[in-house]
C-alpha cells in the first residue's frame, strides 16, 4: 500500500506530499543499543524512493505548473529543454518498437518497474502540439482571469494567479484591433496544423473542436458564451495531464499511476462479472479492507431528459463571419 500511495504522488507530481510521506512512513531500523540507524544521505528507502527520483519529479511539476496556470509558452520551452522527445515527431519509433528514452534523462534502475503499460493515444507528439497550441489560443481568447487552481503541488512561492500577461486586474490592457487580429491569424494556424496532420482519422475528429474553440473569437466574452467551458480551468487540467503521460512515457515509465491501472482493472472485472450474471458473495466471505461496488438502483420507470452537449451556434451570424474567416 505504501509504494502504491507513493506512486501516485509522484505520478501527479505532488513533490512535497511524497517527501513528507514518505519520511514519516519509513520503517525505522534499530541499532543493537535501541537507536536509530541513520541511512546514508540520498540512499533509497524501502519501496526504492530516492533523492533523484523526486528530484526528476519536481522537473516534471515545474512543467505541469505552467500548464495549470495557463503560462504555454513557457511549458513549451521547459518541454523542449528537457524532454524533446515528446514533441518532437523525428523521434517517434514505429509502432511496436522499443521506447526511446531521452539521453539526458536519468532513470534510477532501483525504482524502475517494469510493466507493460497501458499508453493512452496522447503520447503522439503532432497531438500533443496541437492540444498545446489549441490551449495557447484559448489563454489568447481570455478575456477574465481564472484563480489559482486549488492543488496542493502548486503551493509554491512563485504559484501566481493565473492570468495572460495582457490581463490586468481582470481587465484587457492591450488594442482590441490587434489582438483580434492576433486571434484570427492563430486560429488560422490552427487551422493549418490540424489540416496537415498524416492521420485521416485524426484530422476528421479534431474538426468538431476546431470549429468550438475556433469560434471564441465571435465573442467579446468568451468566459460567457455556449462554449465557456473551453475557458475553465479543467482544460489546463486535460492538458497538464496529457504532457505528463507523455513525459513518463518517453522516460520508460508507465503513462498511467499503478492505482488508476488497477481502478482500470478492477471496474472492467466487475463489469464482467455482472455481465455474466456472477453473485457477489456474502458478506461474511468478502475479506477484510475489501469493499464491494454499491449495487444500482432500479430505474424501471424513471424517465430524464438526456443532457445535450455545449455547441457553437452555427446559425449565429457573428459566429457563421468568424468560421467563414478562419476557414
Amino acid at each position: 500500500q505504501r509504494a502504491l500511495i507513493l506512486d501516485y504522488l509522484c505520478h501527479n507530481c505532488y513533490t512535497r506530499t511524497a517527501r513528507a510521506f514518505a519520511r514519516d512512513s519509513t520503517v525505522q531500523h534499530l541499532n543493537a543499543d535501541g537507536d536509530e540507524v541513520i541511512r546514508p544521505k540520498g540512499e533509497g528507502d524501502s519501496v526504492g524512493i530516492t533523492d533523484e527520483d523526486l528530484e526528476q519529479v519536481e522537473l516534471r511539476r515545474e512543467v505541469q505548473q505552467k500548464l495549470l496556470l495557463g503560462d504555454v509558452d513557457n511549458a513549451t520551452s521547459l518541454l523542449n529543454e528537457r524532454y524533446p522527445s515528446v514533441l518532437s515527431t523525428s523521434k517517434l519509433p514505429p509502432p511496436g518498437s522499443p521506447r526511446i528514452l531521452d539521453p539526458h534523462i536519468k532513470v534510477s534502475s532501483s525504482s524502475f518497474i517494469n510493466i507493460r503499460s497501458i499508453t493512452p493515444s496522447s503520447v503522439d507528439p503532432s497531438i500533443l502540439a496541437l492540444e498545446l497550441r489549441f490551449l495557447a489560443f484559448i489563454e489568447t481568447a481570455r478575456t477574465e482571469p481564472l484563480p489559482p487552481p486549488a492543488q496542493s503541488h502548486l503551493n509554491a512561492p512563485d504559484s501566481r494567479p493565473a492570468s495572460p500577461n495582457y490581463l490586468r486586474n481582470g481587465r484587457l490592457d492591450v488594442d482590441p484591433d490587434e489582438r483580434l487580429l492576433q486571434l484570427y491569424e492563430s486560429a488560422r494556424a490552427l487551422y493549418e496544423f490540424v489540416q496537415e496532420l498524416e492521420n485521416p482519422e485524426q484530422r476528421a475528429d479534431y474538426q468538431e473542436p476546431l470549429e468550438r474553440i475556433g469560434s471564441l473569437i465571435a465573442y467579446k466574452i468568451p468566459e460567457k458564451s455556449p462554449v465557456k467551458f473551453y475557458m475553465e480551468q479543467a482544460r489546463r487540467d486535460s492538458v497538464a495531464d496529457q504532457i505528463n503521460s507523455a513525459v513518463l512515457f518517453r522516460m520508460g515509465r508507465p503513462a498511467l499511476s499503478y492505482l488508476e491501472l488497477y481502478v482500470r482493472y478492477t471496474t472492467v472485472v466487475w463489469k464482467f462479472l455482472n455481465e455474466l450474471n456472477v453473485k457477489a458473495p456474502a458478506a461474511a466471505n468478502v475479506p477484510h479492507g475489501v469493499k464491494l461496488p454499491p449495487r444500482r438502483r432500479s430505474t424501471v420507470g424513471a424517465t430524464s431528459s438526456p443532457s445535450k452537449d455545449p455547441f457553437v451556434d452555427k446559425d449565429n451570424p457573428e459566429v457563421r463571419a468568424a468560421l467563414v474567416r478562419i476557414l
